[in-house]
């Protein structure tokens, strides 16, 4: 009886995470314009939905094509396109800002992909269509200096702003007779690592050599990072090559949260060895039941760039 009630509380619990997963990725923000003039808040939600349309209009057609270079391009505008979308729904009144953004980039990137997912239905392959196509991804291309560039602009009041309160500090620094020194960039090592010396964030003004000495109790030193060095795109997480394996690991690790959750079978799958025994150990209280089906929700309707730093990558280097 017990199983039966966990089958179909899961079974809930899918689709219902599934329907809140579809109406969170469809719906429309509503940004907060109560003190905005009726006439232009009608106005800044419009072109903000607009944006918003065309935006998710490029992640539906992302996924269904089939040309990687393409996809890769698209992967890159998105990136841009959704933090710029971000801002501008926290800060709707800089959404005049970015009207070309709105008006004329994104649209004519819808225009093209539209164009070009056309010319695919048609499976022709002559000469002329392959330039067109050709001519097609070297316009979107562009598009990312295009998109950078209004985010730059949408911001550049803030970077104003910034520019002189840094100008005012550096001006205080020097009549006081404080010596500012920029942090080190180091060689890239054998791994392909840059080593970034961070001791100076913790000692800003003080130089490396005595960083993390004489400090007040409960101030604690960095210890020297490294950063990774991403081979070419350098805005994805991980090469688009990657991608399908990355989803069956996701798939995987979801379906044994789900049936085999009970005996901790997704923890055992990640390397967390003693998370899975205690999964094991206490199975007959059907709390990791309950929990392994939460957990297998979660991975199924994560994003995957999200999912490869969490899990996939973790467990690669494990």
């Amino acid at each position: 009886m017990d199983f039966i009630f966990g089958a179909v509380v899961a079974v809930t619990l899918i689709f219902g995470g599934k329907a809140l997963w579809d109406w969170k990725k469809n719906r429309t923000p509503r940004l907060e314009l109560d003190e905005v003039e009726e006439d232009r808040a009608q106005y800044l939600q419009e072109n903000f939905e607009k944006a918003t349309e065309d935006f998710k209009y490029l992640e539906e057609a992302r996924n269904n094509l089939s040309d990687k270079e393409l996809i890769s391009q698209l992967n890159r505008m998105q990136r841009v396109a959704k933090n710029l979308l971000t801002h501008l729904e926290k800060n709707p009144d800089r959404i005049p800002l970015a009207y070309k953004f709105i008006d004329y980039y994104q649209d004519r990137a819808v225009k093209i992909v539209k164009q070009y997912q056309e010319l695919e239905a048609t499976q022709l392959s002559t000469d002329k269509v392959r330039e067109l196509k050709d001519r097609m991804k070297m316009t979107l291309a562009a598009l990312d200096d295009a998109y950078t560039d209004q985010f730059e602009h949408v911001l550049n009041d803030q970077m104003i702003s910034a520019e002189a309160e840094l100008k005012v500090m550096e001006q205080q620094l020097d009549a006081e007779g404080i010596t500012r020194k920029p942090i080190d960039v180091g060689q890239i090592d054998e791994y392909g690592n840059v080593r970034i010396d961070t001791d100076l964030l913790d000692n800003p003004l003080g130089g490396t050599a005595n960083a993390g000495r004489n400090l007040p109790v409960g101030v604690k030193t960095r210890k020297r990072r490294r950063v990774q060095v991403v081979e070419g795109n350098d805005l994805m997480p991980f090469p688009e090559s990657e991608r399908p394996k990355i989803i069956q690991t996701k798939l995987i690790q979801s379906a044994l949260a789900f049936f085999l959750g009970t005996f901790g079978a997704h923890k055992f799958y990640q390397g967390k060895t003693f998370q899975g025994v205690l999964y094991a150990l206490f199975f007959w209280t059907s709390l990791p039941t309950w929990i392994g089906a939460i957990e297998g929700i979660r991975y199924l309707f994560m994003p995957v760039d999200d999912f490869y730093e969490q899990y996939y990558n973790k467990n690669r280097h494990r």
